[in-house]
């Protein structure tokens, strides 16, 4: 019986915490340590997150047994969990276990509900400052009192009657007045018009310089490129285009269609990121493409696929099984190329 390593959350799914999940391995578990190769670069992982063409080998302290299984377990952290997830989008991981010249290997099965340990940071909520005491209600000043003056006392003053003069003739009063009225009236009526025409004249409102008229707004607008069309592949980055055409979620075939046009146009990353996404999801149709790209049987070269890999085909063949134990295309090809 062949190994397997799993990579899984935690119950409460902690961001970066996993259990690195071992079944099928025979030997001892003291002193059992690891390594882990990308199937990209061909690097292998190293402390810190590193990647470099030297084999690293991690120690296995703690292996238990899985509840409710025969596998064994140990809980692992960031430095194993981020760099897979980083770059799992375009690679496989192939996983050596060694314990005194015992050596077996497989490729490292990822768990879709994995999250990176960046997944638990965020900015912190402002916190609530209380609101101000209101202002104490001002206190009313005492309103002055009125001092009634008193009363000064009328002092009488003595009616002295006035010198009576001699009456005016009537007859040369109104003559006087006659010669002068009708130009006194001639003047009020002129000086009033006048006082009219530069009230009116101020009422009147400044002359507004007229404005152009404002451009009627455009309605037409631009319908979005198709989720998983060329144009998108071309003008989205590739994460968002990936996460935006596996939302639309075309059927097998017309995925097949996506990920040919995006090998053709050197969009290696998308084509192995949307192989991936799907296969893992237990598309067997998806999964057998994928498992094609890399097995020598069926392998042709292309500038995302450059050369056959056994380790990654079996890997495929094996996630197939996983869906569909009876198989019998992925069986052979597992047993032959294992």
């Amino acid at each position: 019986m062949s190994i397997k390593v799993d990579v899984l959350p935690l119950d409460d799914n902690t961001p970066g915490m996993g259990w690195l999940r071992l079944s099928g391995w025979t030997g001892a578990s003291e002193g059992l340590e690891y390594s882990v190769q990308s199937s990209q670069s061909r690097e292998f992982l190293q402390p810190g997150k590193q990647w470099t063409t030297v084999a690293h080998w991690f120690a296995l302290p703690g292996l238990t047994p899985a509840e409710g299984t025969d596998a064994l377990q140990v809980q692992v952290g960031p430095d194993l969990i981020d760099p897979l997830l980083a770059a799992s989008g375009n690679a496989n991981f192939r996983i050596t276990l060694n314990h005194a010249g015992q050596t077996e290997a497989t490729m490292v099965r990822l768990d879709k509900h994995l999250l990176a340990s960046i997944a638990s940071t965020g900015a912190k909520k402002p916190e609530l400052t209380p609101p101000p005491a209101p202002a104490p209600a001002p206190i009313p000043e005492p309103e002055p009192e009125l001092s009634v003056a008193a009363p000064e006392p009328l002092i009488e003053t003595p009616i002295t009657a006035d010198p009576i003069s001699e009456p005016v003739s009537a007859n040369a009063a109104s003559a006087k007045k006659s010669r002068w009225m009708p130009g006194l009236l001639l003047l009020l009526i002129v000086l009033l018009a006048v006082a009219a025409g530069l009230w009116w004249f101020k009422q009147q409102p400044e002359p507004v310089a007229s404005l152009p008229p404002a451009p009627e707004p455009d309605t037409t607008t631009t319908a979005p490129a198709p989720a998983c069309s060329l144009e998108s592949m071309q003008s989205l980055q590739e994460l968002a285009f990936v996460q935006s055409c596996i939302q639309k979620a075309p059927g097998s075939a017309a995925l097949l269609e996506v990920i040919n046009v995006a090998k053709a146009n050197n969009n290696c990353n998308v084509a192995q990121r949307l192989y991936a996404n799907r296969a893992q999801s237990g598309d067997i149709l998806i999964a057998t493409a994928y498992a094609h790209e890399y097995d020598p049987k069926f392998h042709q070269p292309s500038e995302c696929f450059k050369a056959p890999d056994n380790a990654t085909a079996a890997y495929w063949y094996e996630t197939i099984l996983g869906f569909d134990a009876t198989n019998a295309d992925a069986k052979q090809r597992y047993e032959e190329l294992k």
